[in-house]
C-alpha cells in the first residue's frame, strides 16, 4: 500500500475513508497474526459479525469486541483486543494510552473509543509505522 499524506488534516480525512482505514488495519493485523492467521481470524469473525471485521473494528469497535467475545470467550476476547490495541498504541506513539485504558473507554463510550482508534490510525499513517506509508 502506498499512501502519502503530508498535512495532518489530510491524514485525518484519508484515514476516515473506510477503505484506507481497512488497508492500514490489515497490515497491522497481519504483522501480529501473520498472513495465514489473519485470514483464519478474518474468516471466523466475518461469519460471526456478518461483515468485514476490519470495518467493524474501525466503525463499531464494540461490535468487533462482541464478535471476539463470541469466538474466544470473555477472557480470550479481552486479551485479543488488548494485544491489537497495544500494537496500535505502540505504532502510533500515543504512550499516554494503554490497552487497558482503551478497553475501559470502549466499554463506557464506543464513540470516544472509535475516535481514539481513528487518531491512532492517522498517526500511524503519518509516521509511516508498521510498513504503512
Amino acid at each position: 500500500m502506498n499512501i502519502s499524506v503530508h498535512r495532518k488534516g489530510k491524514i485525518t480525512a484519508s484515514i476516515r475513508d473506510p477503505e484506507v482505514a481497512r488497508r492500514v488495519l490489515r497490515i497491522i493485523f497481519e504483522t501480529i497474526l501473520g498472513r495465514g492467521g489473519f485470514t483464519a481470524f478474518q474468516y471466523h469473525l466475518r461469519r460471526l459479525l456478518g461483515r468485514d471485521p476490519l470495518e467493524a473494528f474501525y466503525e463499531r469497535p464494540r461490535e468487533f469486541y462482541e464478535g471476539l467475545e463470541e469466538f474466544f470467550g470473555e477472557s480470550g476476547a479481552r486479551v485479543t483486543f488488548k494485544v491489537l490495541c497495544g500494537k496500535l498504541i505502540a505504532l502510533s506513539g500515543l504512550e499516554e494510552l494503554t490497552p487497558d485504558k482503551l478497553f475501559e473507554i470502549l466499554m463506557r463510550d464506543e464513540v470516544a473509543a472509535r475516535e481514539i482508534i481513528v487518531e491512532m490510525l492517522a498517526e500511524i499513517l503519518r509516521r509511516g509505522e508498521g510498513g504503512v506509508t
